[in-house]
């Protein structure tokens, strides 16, 4: 079962790059989405699964969809010319971030409760809602003030003359 829904999550997550369709591109960010909510479910944490497809699958996707669709008026012309420094920064940026995420991975100590086979208890309502609103309750509020931001700028972007 880990190897279905991992292949899902990779399928999507590669049809999701490769795509040149915004709308066709959300649509593969819900499979790559519902791929991950299976591994959760794999992973005895059915909490985590449920918001993966409430929240990220529904309400994140249908918000980004939507914005696609209302704010997208035009097509996306072709680059004019190549970006060789671009393309090679990025590279450079990706194999950095790469290589500092897996040395964050090694030095966890997930990975060493992991080898010792004590699993960390699954996550519960209660647990989740006291990791939220009380533990992380100021992190919680600023990333959605930074979500409202982010859409108020894209819509202030794209419509100049509101």
């Amino acid at each position: 079962m880990f190897l279905i829904f991992a292949l899902i999550t990779l399928a999507g997550a590669l049809a999701l790059t490769l795509q040149r369709n915004l709308v066709v591109a959300g649509l593969c960010l819900v499979l790559t989405f519902a791929g991950v909510a299976g591994l959760f479910l794999l992973l005895l944490n059915p909490v985590a699964a449920a918001l993966q497809i409430i929240v990220y699958s529904g309400a994140i996707v249908v918000l980004l969809l939507f914005v696609i669709m209302l704010l997208n008026e035009h097509e996306e012309e072709p680059p004019l010319r190549r970006r060789p420094l671009q393309l090679w920064t990025s590279l450079l940026l990706l194999a950095v971030l790469g290589a500092g995420a897996v040395r964050l991975v090694t030095a966890s100590g997930v990975l060493k409760t992991l080898a010792q086979g004590a699993p960390a208890p699954p996550m519960d309502l209660a647990r989740l809602g006291n990791a939220l609103l009380n533990d992380n309750l100021l992190a919680f509020e600023v990333v959605g003030l930074l979500l409202l931001a982010a859409m108020v700028g894209a819509v202030a972007l794209v419509k100049r003359d509101l």
